[in-house]
């Protein structure tokens, strides 16, 4: 147990990188409302001049692909977080009902030589 709960507290201390701070801002900010607002206004003032349409698919296209892969690294941080809480979680769980079962043991051992 206490091996997993040393792996999160050093995966919690080591801290977060500059690159890992500036993804989980730009998921943040890309999950926004404002993001998606931003978003409506741009596309309509660009539909509205009359702007080349063709260019508007690619840059779109390329943002995503750059959100995508930000995002993933993002979720991929995150998931490896919460499974080390997980497996920490577990081992307490399975120390506790090892524990649990001795208790019940000097319990039964007790109430036998009361008898």
């Amino acid at each position: 147990m206490r091996s997993y709960h040393k792996r999160l507290e050093q995966y919690k201390s080591r801290g977060i990188s500059h690159k890992e701070k500036l993804a989980d801002n730009i998921s943040n900010w890309s999950g926004s409302w404002n993001f998606l607002i931003l978003h409506i206004i741009w596309f309509t003032i660009w539909i509205g001049l009359k702007l080349e349409v063709n260019v508007l698919t690619l840059i779109v296209s390329l943002e995503a692909i750059i959100l995508m892969s930000i995002l993933l690294m993002t979720q991929t941080r995150q998931a490896k977080k919460d499974d080390l809480r997980d497996e920490a979680d577990y081992q307490a769980d399975k120390n506790s009902e090892l524990e649990i079962n001795e208790i019940k043991k000097i319990v039964d051992e007790i109430n036998r030589k009361l008898k």
